[in-house]
């Protein structure tokens, strides 16, 4: 498994720097954007639009590197106090919630790209992105998180099967 698991970790990696690139991008064109309205008095306004599918993309291109380096947000006030079967117990019901949240995610974010691509959806607005292209790219961010989650669960809860299994 840690054949997987480095592969896994690879592209999580790969993804999380190009969603932050994104973020760069983003701000970069809207500075370039405040500076030409303000010195120029050129009217841009694409950089709402863009940084919007930029903060989407990154976001979910990063949540499995952030799951894997244990970076989410917890709240351990409970836990902190607990001894350590029952904090593994709650880590391993935390992270089938997330699985969970993920799988709905995907589930419900495949409906979205699916009627963005039969319907040939286009943004209402100057630069009239086609929406598969954002919808597609996030998709692809959570598809890949919840494969992340899955991952991480099937390490988390195979030692408890294999001891269930032995006896």
């Amino acid at each position: 498994m840690s054949g997987v698991h480095a592969i896994i970790a690879g592209v999580s990696l790969w993804m999380a720097r190009a969603g932050g690139a994104l973020l760069i991008v983003a701000s970069t064109i809207i500075t370039f954007e405040i500076l030409a309205r303000k010195f120029f008095l050129l009217p841009f306004n694409v950089g709402t639009e863009l940084s919007t599918y930029a903060l989407a993309v990154g976001a979910s291109w990063s949540f499995s590197y952030t799951l894997l380096h244990r970076s989410h947000i917890r709240i351990d006030v409970l836990r902190n106090w607990l001894p350590p079967v029952a904090k593994a117990v709650l880590d391993a019901l935390a992270l089938m919630s997330l699985t969970a949240v993920s799988l709905v995610l995907a589930w419900y974010l495949y409906d979205t790209v699916e009627a963005s691509w039969s319907l040939g959806a286009r943004e209402n607005t100057s630069l009239g992105t086609p929406l598969i292209l954002p919808h597609g790219l996030w998709f692809i961010g959570i598809v890949w998180f919840a494969i992340v989650c899955i991952e991480q669960l099937v390490t988390v809860l195979a030692p408890f099967f294999a001891g269930i299994s032995r006896e």
